[in-house]
């Protein structure tokens, strides 16, 4: 069954929204060779600075959060712009 991940974080002070943009596109392109069942990867962002990643998976077994350790370099940059304590992920079951 699709599930959907979702992730939520901050920025590290310093980055600003038109780097992480940039940054983020690359990590788009990065999951989408990377992790295997990825059918949609959408990023978005609210007026209170909060970040979301939305992706959805073919199936729950896919969706592995610990990707944003891989030491890829563009995995590595990403990861580096988000405040690791502000981080949450949680997976949803489509209805």
């Amino acid at each position: 069954m699709a599930v959907l991940e979702v992730e939520t974080f901050t920025l590290v002070a310093g980055i600003d929204a038109l780097a992480f943009r940039a940054l983020d596109e690359q990590m788009q392109e990065w999951c989408y060779v990377n992790r295997p069942g990825l059918a949609r990867r959408t990023t978005g962002k609210a007026d209170d600075g909060t970040y979301v990643v939305i992706t959805l998976f073919g199936e729950a077994s896919q969706a592995d959060s610990s990707y944003y350790k891989n030491t890829d370099a563009v995995v590595a940059a990403w990861s580096v712009a988000i405040t690791e304590s502000s981080r949450s992920v949680a997976v949803y079951s489509l209805l």
